[in-house]
């Protein structure tokens, strides 16, 4: 192998760092993995929990099918249509999306409608409307995350490297020079190019990037020993009045996701106060609360109103020649999701692959 091949290291096992690396490949480049926990994913991944005994997702991620690269992992009878926006308090269900568009936005940006960006708000309305059939499919993770999204990406890498947590980049004038990983240290080559595939909070660890302010959301997972049914059969719902935003049902769990959580609510009263939300979708009145999971997430996504949005980056460049940044935080205007994290980590690349 020639000396002056060019290795990319990306910081970061998540979608876009794993994304980085999926287009970098077709680039024909040697690429290097670096994750600080012992598993990929990210904020996306499934693992084994040892309590329930299940395989599980950290949490429901879903995938619309105007989303065209995430969509291409979905096999067609894995979509579903959109369903219902149900209000449990007069017990109404709806199907037009253009009327509940409100509900739409704030999942894909973990804020209350009023308060997202305007040119965010303009991004999705371009992506989702006119809503034709295709885009109107949707996917979301039955504790298959890692197994058909994750592990597939991961598949180009030349190596990843687990439980790699970067503590230091050490800088030579405008270049990275070396990676210290505390129990081992990584010189780069003359052309090596670093990506930080990383959320705000830690990307500023190494980086001057603006600060920006995040949002938490909340899913609880319960256990079931009897098949839930929710309005019209549906195996997901989103709800117009309550706690939580959307309910999907898999076999033996029931999962409530709560956008934009509110600490004013106290999270060991949830499961219960969602419980009863859920009993009332599906018109009965449990004798017990059955055993759950919280997964909570302070930083599930930035806050995306229009002065959190200013502080996003306009492009993937850094003060550093080689060094670049990809994540769904470094697209100005776009909402925060999977597919946005594709999208940074192709122009990452692009600008990398094109930097002297």
């Amino acid at each position: 192998m020639s000396k002056n091949i060019t290795t990319y290291h990306i910081i970061g096992g998540g979608i876009s760092g794993l994304s980085c690396a999926w287009f970098l490949k077709d680039k024909k480049a040697k690429v290097v993995v670096y994750e600080e926990k012992k598993i990929l994913g990210g904020r996306a991944y499934s693992y084994n929990d040892e309590k329930s005994n299940r395989r599980l997702d950290n949490a429901v991620h879903s995938i619309i099918g105007a989303n065209k690269f995430m969509s291409s992992f979905i096999n067609k009878d894995e979509w579903e249509y959109t369903k219902y926006f149900v209000d449990s308090l007069n017990y109404s269900v709806s199907t037009s999306l253009w009327k509940n568009r409100d509900i739409l936005y704030k999942a894909f940006c973990n804020m209350p409608y009023n308060d997202i960006s305007g040119k965010i708000k303009a991004t999705i309305l371009r992506l989702l409307f006119p809503y034709i059939k295709s885009k109107r499919k949707v996917w979301f993770s039955k504790q298959n995350l890692s197994q058909k999204i994750i592990n597939v990406l991961a598949s180009k890498a030349d190596e990843i490297k687990l439980n790699s947590c970067l503590k230091n980049i050490k800088y030579d004038k405008d270049k990275a020079t070396i990676l210290d990983f505390g129990n081992y240290k990584v010189d780069l080559k003359e052309n090596d190019k670093v990506i930080l595939a990383l959320n705000n909070y830690e990307c500023a660890k190494f980086i001057p990037v603006n600060s920006i302010e995040y949002s938490s959301i909340v899913n609880i997972t319960y256990f079931t020993s009897q098949t839930i049914f929710l309005p019209k059969g549906a195996s997901f719902v989103a709800q117009k009045t309550g706690l939580a935003d959307f309910v999907f049902v898999n076999d033996g769990t029931v999962t409530a996701v709560i956008s934009a959580y509110d600490s004013a609510i106290k999270m060991n009263e949830l499961p219960i106060k969602i419980w009863k939300e859920i009993d009332a979708l599906r018109g009965v009145d449990s004798a017990f609360l059955p055993d759950y999971k919280i997964s909570y997430f302070p930083n599930a996504t930035i806050k995306q109103d229009t002065t959190s949005n200013m502080l996003r980056p306009s492009n993937a460049k850094t003060q550093y020649s080689n060094v670049f940044i990809a994540g769904d935080w470094t697209m100005k205007d776009h909402p925060c999701c999977m597919e946005t994290a594709v999208k940074s980590a192709k122009r990452a690349m692009m600008t990398a692959f094109k930097s002297k």
